[in-house]
């Protein structure tokens, strides 16, 4: 918290940024959750981020959703959604919606979110989820390398029609089948037309249309989001609100709900894990599910570090750690060893498409290293200090040094939004955590933002016109000769390594006495429309 946060909330949140102080009961209907603090302001086409991320599903609806029991794509706001070529998407809402400040949900809230996310000089780092839309090109403007790009004359793209106040008509570029999966993403959620008037006001307090209203809150007190009473949806909260209290310690977070000050929390931490003895903590009220994540080591693709700019040093440091003990140690067992960059479950996930490289083989290892001339200097691994990656990376360095020989550190930056800061920064000099949980269950996700030279979680600045060109293929082409060339996409990183696979995790829940009914989303977010206050 900082200096000028009053007594009264440090006693209200207790426990929380790992104050030690008692945390405060929630109201009668409420309950309260675990959190973190987002890393920027709460705007759906800028908020790429975990924290953020968890602070907006609940406020959140869009054309369509997935259903938290099978994963599959569901319509929501949408009545109808309809093409015959993949091309042109024809639209058709549902009436009767509202945003939270009042005004309907209409064609053009869908319409008028896109272009002023699509619109180059506003900066948004959803931007690119656009590029498929035509006239997408006349919004971002390129410039030589290095210049300034000049400004758009067109603030709309010609892709996109209103028919009348519940239709609009999307014309793409060139056809995408799992377009109507894409729209399960934030970044093509509705803004209400307040937000146009003062986008910094809606950052701090965003409007949505879905279950759970914003209240109040701020990155340092914790947000409280209150059920929708308009809510229009099939999601009714059964609750009266969440309060999402920010932890900057996950042992204080645990803490707080062994002592029935906290009533669920996501991922317990790791050494709770030992033994299963979150369970025996939580008396069984507990809930582990796979999750469509894969955590990853990210490389700098920058002069920072021109050594690691070396693929043959990178995929040593793959071959160097050992994936499978440090899941049975740090995990207690929990989660798999990732041999891809495509989580299990997932359309298109192919086993084994990292090789070799994803194998522990210390020998291999030594041997690629001597190949490339060796290293000199220190290995220094950057982390989020106020997360639970401590640990993980610890063990990462060791498994690193004990191998390669390797001077290897690690560095905790202060906190996410630190640490998200300087890894686009182009000033990273070692590895960082680079995780990624599904928007929507398709490969395309889980290459196209990381890999992809203009990709919006591309934090290596990674780029290669072959991996590209293959995208660009695969948007063109039917469902399955598409999934078939993004798997020849993902097996062609093997070679550069840009991201180090690391492990595909499990979600694990814990809860309190208090509540019954939780399950989770297939991205590991819980569905707080099924939860109920128990009797």
């Amino acid at each position: 918290m900082n200096r000028s946060t009053s007594l009264l909330a440090l006693l209200a949140y207790g426990a929380i940024c790992g104050t030690g102080l008692p945390a405060a009961a929630a109201e009668q209907g409420w309950i309260t959750v675990s959190a973190c603090a987002p890393a920027g302001p709460l705007i759906p086409t800028n908020t790429t981020e975990s924290c953020g991320s968890d602070v907006l599903q609940p406020i959140l609806a869009g054309l369509v959703t997935t259903d938290a029991k099978t994963g599959g794509v569901v319509y929501d706001i949408a009545e109808k959604i309809e093409t015959t070529d993949n091309k042109v998407w024809t639209i058709t809402l549902n009436k009767g919606w509202t945003f939270h400040d009042g005004s309907a949900v209409k064609a053009r809230n869908f319409i008028d979110a896109w272009n002023w996310a699509a619109y180059g000089p506003n900066g948004q780092s959803n931007n690119d989820w656009f590029s498929t839309i035509e006239g997408y090109e006349d919004l971002n403007l390129k410039a030589p390398k290095g210049e300034k790009a000049p400004e758009p004359t067109a603030k709309a793209m010609k892709g996109l029609e209103v028919l009348d106040d519940f239709s609009f008509k999307v014309v793409l570029k060139s056809p995408v089948p799992t377009f109507k999966s894409q729209l399960t993403y934030k970044a093509f959620y509705p803004l209400p037309d307040s937000f146009f008037l003062d986008p910094e006001a809606f950052g701090a307090k965003p409007i949505g249309a879905g279950p759970f209203q914003f209240e109040s809150g701020t990155p340092d007190t914790g947000y409280r989001l209150a059920a929708f009473p308009g809510y229009a949806g099939s999601r009714h909260p059964q609750l009266k609100g969440i309060e999402l209290r920010i932890y900057s310690n996950e042992e204080a977070a645990y803490n707080d709900l062994i002592a029935g000050n906290l009533d669920l929390m996501r991922d317990i931490p790791a050494s709770k894990l030992v033994g299963e003895l979150w369970k025996t903590d939580l008396e069984g009220r507990v809930l582990q599910q796979p999750r469509a994540n894969l955590q990853g080591l990210g490389m700098p693709f920058t002069d920072a570090n021109a050594q690691l700019l070396k693929p043959g040093i990178r995929q040593a440091v793959s071959m160097s750690i050992d994936r499978k003990t440090i899941i049975d140690v740090i995990f207690s067992g929990i989660g798999q060893p990732a041999t891809g960059w495509v989580p299990p479950g997932v359309e298109g996930y192919q086993a084994g498409a990292c090789g070799e490289f994803c194998e522990y083989n210390p020998e291999k290892a030594k041997e690629l290293l001597a190949k490339e001339g060796g290293y000199s200097g220190e290995i220094k691994i950057y982390y989020a200090g106020d997360g639970g990656a401590k640990p993980a990376m610890d063990a990462i360095c060791n498994s690193i040094q004990n191998t390669l020989q390797i001077n290897c550190l690690t560095s905790a930056l202060s906190d996410n939004s630190t640490f998200r800061s300087f890894t686009r920064s182009g000033k990273a000099d070692g590895p960082f955590p680079s995780n990624w949980t599904m928007d929507y269950p398709s490969i395309d996700n889980a290459l196209i933002p990381l890999y992809s030279s203009n990709g919006t979680s591309n934090r290596g600045s990674y780029e290669n016109a072959e991996f590209d060109a293959l995208i660009a293929k695969a948007a063109t082409e039917a469902p399955a000769d598409s999934v078939r060339t993004y798997q020849e996409a993902e097996r062609l990183l093997a070679k550069e390594m840009p991201r180090i696979p690391l492990w595909n995790p499990m979600t694990t829940v814990g809860y309190s006495p208090k509540i019954k009914g939780v399950s989770l989303y297939s991205n590991g977010r819980p569905d707080y429309s099924a939860v109920t206050l128990a009797e």
